[in-house]
């Protein structure tokens, strides 16, 4: 395991390696009330502060996300009453030249569905396609991977009937 970046250059070395975390995150909690820069930079602040706790029992990049969704709830819950989301702009999302125009539109139908999902689901699907294995999902959200297994296969369900 790496030890915490302590200063400046090296923290911004660490955002950089994992900006589309951040970034993902960032975006798919994103609405209009939560503007996705001001997010982001909470995300930002966090992590900086959160560094001194970061003990190696897990990856640097876990640890970062758990950071993020993190933020992304503690934020949303302090928007009282409940936020609707926004309609993304999926032109900012890395969407690969190498997939045609189909692949592209599923991609993005998929990532509007997504949109919708409660929080908790959001960050457990995400994490998931991640390809995060159910105990990673359960030790980054704190839930029991049981939990996660059966959340994976609710959402799921919940995703192909919208479809």
């Amino acid at each position: 395991m790496t030890s915490p970046p302590i200063n400046e250059r090296e923290f911004a070395s660490l955002i950089n390696e994992h900006f589309r975390i951040i970034n993902k995150v960032s975006y798919f909690y994103a609405s209009e009330k939560l503007p996705y820069d001001d997010l982001r930079q909470e995300i930002y602040v966090n992590i900086w502060l959160g560094l001194k706790q970061f003990r190696g029992d897990s990856k640097i990049s876990t640890w970062i996300y758990r950071v993020a969704v993190n933020s992304a709830l503690m934020a949303i819950r302090s928007l009282k009453p409940r936020i609707e989301t926004i309609p993304m702009d999926f032109s900012i999302l890395d969407i690969s030249s190498e997939i045609d125009d189909m692949q592209k539109e599923n991609l993005q139908q998929l990532y509007s569905l997504i949109n919708r999902l409660e929080e908790i689901e959001k960050a457990i699907i995400l994490l998931w396609l991640d390809e995060y294995s159910y105990d990673e999902i359960a030790d980054t959200l704190g839930l029991k991977r049981n939990t996660v297994a059966i959340k994976i296969h609710r959402i799921k369900n919940k995703l192909s009937k919208s479809l």
